[in-house]
């Protein structure tokens, strides 16, 4: 086959809509689909691309992350994930509680002023407070989304999602319109787990996305800041706290968690 690996990965990526273990099975048995023009899938690409052996791609990415994704999809500016220590990923869930919500809001803002990138999913609630608060400076924003870049899953959060990439970064490792799927978004949650330096999160339900995106972040070696509960509240917060994780009442406690300096 006469075309450029970069090629290869971008054309491979478009034909299995980003399957992480599809590429990686074509890439391993040098099975490429027959009579697929892989140069031409590539061509079709809207968005920018970043490939795991590009120069400037992560190298806390192509080594920290579990299955790192073989290219991503992106818009805006990629060189927001060259800095890692300034990059806070911050998970909660879709509908969390007005205590979760606010308070998480007014870490946000506070974080952004002292010139931290908030990393988050794009999804409702807590994704949407940080994508809001980092999009009010430019350059402060990254989501991730869990399916293809060139859509928007919720709908609702389309403009949301065209600030971020006007004055962050937004990306995924799904290209173009991959629909979003209940698979996709474990696989995008190890994303955000391995980008951030650290990983904040303010409401955790047992068997949630947000206890995914903790446990990745744990299996990654990244520090772990949580809200504290009230007893019986039935979230896992205090929980985590109890298995080491910081507990994180102000910005200053998620200061000295980014700068290493919370030790449990």
């Amino acid at each position: 086959m006469n075309i450029e690996p970069r090629q290869i990965l971008i054309g491979l990526s478009v034909y299995y809509q980003g399957d992480w273990n599809r590429i990686y099975g074509a890439l391993k048995r040098h099975d490429y689909p027959p009579d697929v023009d892989l140069s031409a899938l590539c061509a079709s690409v809207k968005s920018k691309t970043l490939v795991l052996f590009d120069e400037d791609y992560p190298n806390y990415l192509r080594h920290g992350c579990i299955r790192p994704p073989f290219v991503l999809f992106y818009y805006g500016d990629v060189s927001l994930l060259s800095d890692q220590q300034r990059i806070l990923t911050v998970v909660g869930p879709r509908n969390p509680s007005e205590y979760a919500k606010n308070k998480t809001r007014e870490l946000c803002k506070e974080m952004v002023k002292r010139d931290y990138v908030l990393l988050s999913g794009l999804a409702y609630g807590i994704d949407t407070v940080a994508a809001e608060e980092g999009t009010l400076v430019p350059g402060h924003a990254i989501a991730v989304m869990g399916n293809g870049i060139d859509m928007v899953y919720p709908l609702e959060n389309t403009s949301l999602a065209k600030k971020v990439a006007s004055t962050g970064l937004l990306i995924s490792e799904y290209p173009g319109l991959t629909s979003p799927d209940s698979r996709h978004f474990p696989m995008r949650n190890r994303i955000l787990a391995s980008i951030g330096r650290a990983t904040f999160a303010s409401e955790v339900g047992p068997h949630s996305g947000t206890a995914i995106t903790v446990s990745y972040s744990l299996q990654m070696g990244r520090d772990i800041g949580v809200l504290p509960f009230r007893a019986g509240e039935g979230f896992c917060n205090n929980d985590f706290i109890k298995g080491g994780a910081a507990l994180i009442e102000t910005p200053e406690d998620l200061v000295l968690m980014m700068e290493g300096r919370l030790h449990f």
